[in-house]
């Protein structure tokens, strides 16, 4: 056992590792395993009880005394982000995403609102309830609809946007209004000037947070690579904008694929949010297969216990295959690691609360 929580492993037991999970398939090429379907579930009202909590349960092997393993129960709850699913949001769309997230033992879906406008509050929410499943949502601003703009008026378009947003996350019941909330997702050509940008910026998000307070909603903002914004590349900014907003519903919202390419250190940007941090996205270097790239995550995972991070912990993974055209574009999506939305998911749920166990059991010891 103590081999297995070793540093040096990318996947604790009781995941496989690497080599068993993949198998060659062509010199100079990994294709996963098939997946391993899940036993059918119980009933349909007992597994939405059981996933409606909104919570993991996972058993912390070896953490009870004599009296054999205790069960703990941590708060976190594992999402999965919508467009693992789909690529739109349907009413067809949006069953499908809930159920087959629900059905693998997702706590917690993130639903896009790009355009809130294709969001059907009332069934979203009917059918999120009938699956017992929690939700989040997120976006990111455009260029035209940019708060952190100098130009008011594109300013003010985009704190329209999130406004409208905030409506749909409150009317479907989500705990979150999250992602690039304070620019444009795009490769801005100059650093932020600051200035009356910055004004913008920070007076648009004072006024979202006030009213997320006020719907019971959450504004996360995320931090994200250069490539995709000149406003929050680092841990350390966010730190500074969200004391500059002023507003206790407002936390960082950390996620390993950004994190891999701009800080130094994952434990020490997750140390620098401190109670600050809100929400976490698990992403590959690349975007694929967990465990297949080269982000660190047993630190991660370790940094987020030591720090006793209790809120999502949620998956993200794109692929043209499912999204638009359009937000592969912006995304850089230019190759896909993967085609099949099941297979990921279920790998994805299994390596997370695997890694999450084992953090969790090293940081909490369990008493002699």
């Amino acid at each position: 056992m103590a081999a297995a929580l070793a540093p040096a492993l990318r996947l604790p037991l009781p995941f496989p590792s690497r080599a068993a999970l993949f198998r060659e398939s062509a010199p100079g090429s990994l294709r996963p395993q098939p997946a391993a379907r899940a036993p059918p579930r119980q009933s349909a009202g007992s597994a939405a009880r059981k996933a409606g909590r909104g919570r993991a349960v996972m058993a912390a092997s070896g953490a009870g005394g004599a009296g054999g393993a205790a069960e703990r129960e941590w708060a976190n709850p594992i999402g999965l982000h919508a467009m693992v699913w789909v690529g739109g949001w349907s009413k067809h769309e949006s069953e499908r995403a809930i159920r087959q997230s629900a059905a693998i033992g997702y706590d917690l879906i993130e639903v896009p609102v790009l355009d809130p406008t294709t969001v059907d509050v009332q069934h979203t929410r009917h059918v999120l309830r009938e699956h017992g499943l929690a939700a989040s949502t997120s976006l990111g601003l455009s260029l035209d609809r940019d708060i952190s703009s100098a130009d008011p008026d594109v300013a003010a378009r985009g704190e329209e946007l999130l406004m409208a947003a905030l409506a749909v996350a409150a009317g479907i019941g989500a705990s979150h209004l999250t992602g690039v909330t304070f620019s444009a997702i795009a490769k801005y050509p100059t650093p932020f000037p600051g200035g009356k940008a910055r004004d913008n910026m920070v007076g648009a998000l004072r006024r979202v947070a006030a009213r997320a307070a006020d719907s019971g909603v959450t504004l996360g903002l995320e931090v994200v690579n250069r490539y995709e914004s000149n406003v929050l590349n680092t841990a350390e900014q966010a730190v500074r904008l969200v004391d500059e907003i002023g507003h206790g519903n407002v936390v960082i919202h950390l996620d390993s694929y950004h994190m891999n390419i701009e800080e130094g250190s994952l434990a020490d940007a997750v140390a620098t949010c401190g109670t600050r941090l809100g929400y976490v996205h698990i992403g590959e270097s690349h975007r694929g297969y967990l465990g297949s790239g080269t982000v660190d995550f047993p630190q991660l995972f370790r940094a987020l216990a030591r720090a006793q991070y209790s809120g999502p912990i949620t998956f993200e993974s794109f692929s043209s295959e499912v999204v638009s055209p359009t937000l592969s574009n912006t995304l850089a999506v230019w190759r896909n690691l993967w085609d099949d939305s099941d297979h990921l998911a279920r790998h994805a749920h299994t390596f997370i609360t695997s890694q999450w166990a084992v953090a969790r059991r090293a940081s909490h010891p369990p008493s002699v």
